[in-house]
């Protein structure tokens, strides 16, 4: 219930729980009863129309069209090239997500060994990133879309290389087949962005 009076102004203590305010005997709860639903209900209907665009956003950023399509899976494709050896351990072993993520479990991987835990790091950065560029990629259809995207896709593929020249340089690993298939999904999309958003705004 409302702290004052919706007719007069009546300041209502918070635990006033009758009907009827006390100075000038209106019904509280029914007062302008056919408003208040009004009102009610256009805001309900502004709540629903926002959903509704984002939702549309979504639906059209991701899979609008074949080049959504297309985008939408290369973008998860390096989770399926971290299913292939990305480095080399210097003991000659393939580091790949699958036997990083049965070592941690396990309780067998090997974080002493520098050649391990920098491909480790790498691989954590590859899903955190690219997580952060598929999100960004579900609203591709406002004016800053593309920029936005390109801008998280080139700090992706920064982070990528810099964490990569670590693992090389700093903890021995050598670069594998996954870490090649990774690189070049980010060579492409940026220019899928662009593709995508000429598409949009031609629409």
């Amino acid at each position: 219930m409302s702290n004052k009076c919706p007719k007069c102004g009546e300041k209502l203590s918070p635990l006033y729980m009758k009907q009827n305010c006390p100075k000038c005997n209106t019904n509280l709860v029914y007062y302008d009863l056919e408003n208040r639903l009004k009102a009610d209900h256009e805001q309900a209907m502004k709540e629903q129309e926002a959903v509704d665009r984002v939702l549309n956003n979504i639906k059209t950023s991701a899979f609008g069209g074949p080049l959504q399509i297309i985008r939408f899976v290369l973008m998860f494709s390096p989770l399926l090239w971290m299913c292939l050896p990305v480095f080399k351990a210097n003991d000659g072993k393939g580091v790949t997500l699958i036997n990083v993520i049965m070592g941690i479990i396990n309780g067998g991987f090997d974080f002493s060994n520098s050649s391990y835990l920098f491909p480790f790091i790498t691989m954590v950065c590859i899903i955190l990133f690219s997580l952060m560029v598929i999100i960004s990629s579900l609203f591709s259809t406002g004016k800053k879309a593309l920029s936005r995207n390109e801008t998280f896709s080139i700090i992706n593929s920064l982070v990528f290389l810099i964490i990569s020249i670590v693992a090389c340089k700093v903890g021995g690993a050598h670069l594998s087949t996954g870490w090649f298939l990774v690189s070049i999904t980010y060579i492409i999309e940026p220019e899928m962005h662009a593709l995508v958003d000429k598409k949009l705004n031609k629409e």
